[in-house]
């Protein structure tokens, strides 16, 4: 019994030394030689990825938005308008970046998965879409 259990918890092949890469720590994997420096194996490594990926681009995102909305409507303070558009964004990425993050980090460790450091930025992408999609009102009547 303790030989199964054994083999169960070696299916996962954290390196010996392996330290946490820095974030972004993009690197596009090529050939079949795993560099572990650009993977993730622990629940709140990809937590953390995911999180900081989706604030970014959150910001990004509608900091674009909240220019277009200060240079559409000069009759309002800039900065309030900015501000509120901002802030708003940044809340909604802190909720949907620990909720997908702490999400993945449960799949990938119970299924005993490495995971590459470019899945957190795909999530942010992919919830940014959302987003978006479900910014237009006929969008978020089909979804």
């Amino acid at each position: 019994m303790s030989d199964q259990a054994s083999n169960s918890v070696d299916a996962v092949y954290i390196p010996l030394g392996y330290v946490t890469p820095d974030f972004p720590s993009l690197k596009w994997p090529t050939g079949r030689r795993l560099d572990s420096q650009y993977y993730l194996y622990y629940r709140y490594d990809i937590w953390k990825f995911t999180l900081f990926w989706t604030l970014i681009l959150y910001a990004v995102a509608h900091g674009v938005a909240a220019l277009w909305a200060v240079l559409m409507n000069r009759r309002v303070k800039s900065a309030v308008v900015f501000s509120i558009y901002l802030g708003v964004g940044l809340i909604e990425a802190l909720i949907s970046g620990s909720i997908i993050g702490a999400i993945l980090g449960l799949i990938y460790t119970a299924g005993l998965f490495t995971m590459s450091t470019w899945i957190p930025f795909v999530w942010g992408v992919v919830q940014l879409f959302v987003v978006i999609m479900t910014g237009y009102s006929m969008a978020s009547t089909v979804i």
